[in-house]
Parts: C-alpha cells; structure tokens; sequence
C-alpha cells in the first residue's frame, strides 16, 4: 500500500502557518479485506490545507476516488465514485493527547516531519460509500428462481406474487402436476 505523507517539518513548528496540500494516487489498494479496488483508469485525489492551530495541525479538504465494486442485486461489476470532506487533527506533543482521549477529542499523535494520512482517508473513503451499491438506478436484479441477470434478458420463470401464507399450497399442486 503506498502511503500518503503530508510533511509537516516547516509548518508544525510555525504557530498559525498553513500549507496547501494536493495528493494524486494511483494504483494502490486500499484496505486490502474487501472487495473493493481503486479504480485503473480514475486515480485518488486530495486537495485541502494543513493549519498549525496552536501545535495541533489540522487538516482539511476534500478526497475523491472511484471504486471498482460489485452491485449488490445483479453482481456485475460497476465504478462507484465517492467524494467526501475530510477533516482530522494532528499534534506530536504527548501532553495534547492523554491516554485513551484519543477517539473522544480527535487529535492524533504523530512523530516526526510528516503524516501518513492513508489510513484517514482509507476512513472517511469507506464511511462515505454507499450502503447499497447498484450499477444503475433501475438495476432489475436478478431473477430469484434461475440466476438470470434481468438486466440483460428476460427468463421464463414465473414471476408472480404468491402469498406467502398459501405458498404451502402452491407446493402442494405442484406435487399433484
């Protein structure tokens, strides 16, 4: 996984200081557990700025990328893109963050001249995404009695409702045919 490092040797010493930031990245996987790649043809991109705000430096912006993933009702393959506002807090004095208070203020700790905000924008990429991810508004699906995919071609299944409650009945005259 290629990281995304903001230096921040100049400015986190320098108190009101800002720094514009610009990231492009291509071809990395991000959070390797699931299905979802990075699109090859659309990279990740970041723009925002870092402000020093009394030794804690936040950083602001906004991430894009797109996403090759499956649609959750036919299972073709589909670009998702997801654009978010990304906004965190950094400080490399221990006494800013106590232990445990990490999550509730969120301010991060970091050590040295620079930040790799990867797995920040890892966070804010998948807490933006979709809860259901389809390749189109009007995806039909597929069908539930032989797999077609009906976004392609129509099956000759039959496709009418059955209450639920008499479904035991329609078993039953299937068994007499």
């Amino acid at each position: 996984m290629s990281p995304i490092i903001a230096r921040v040797d100049k400015l986190k010493n320098v108190a009101g200081g800002r720094e514009t930031l610009s990231f492009v990245l291509r071809k990395t996987e991000l959070a390797p557990f699931t299905e979802m790649r990075l699109s090859h043809t659309v990279p990740l991109t970041f723009q925002g700025v870092a402000e020093n705000f009394d030794r804690i430096i936040k950083i602001t912006g906004t991430v894009s990328a797109c996403f090759s993933a499956v649609c959750d009702r036919c299972g073709d393959v589909t670009d998702v893109t997801v654009t978010t506002d990304f906004s965190e807090a950094f400080t490399n004095l221990p006494e800013k963050v106590s232990e445990g208070e990490e999550a509730d203020d969120g301010v991060h700790f970091f050590e040295g001249d620079s930040i790799d905000l990867l797995p920040y924008i890892e966070q804010a990429l998948f807490l933006a995404m979709p809860m259901k991810i389809l390749c189109r508004e009007d995806c039909r699906g597929l069908c539930p009695t032989c797999g077609q995919n009906l976004n392609n071609k129509e099956c000759s299944c039959d496709q009418s409702p059955i209450d639920p409650r008499l479904a035991v009945l329609a078993d039953l005259l299937k068994e007499d045919d």
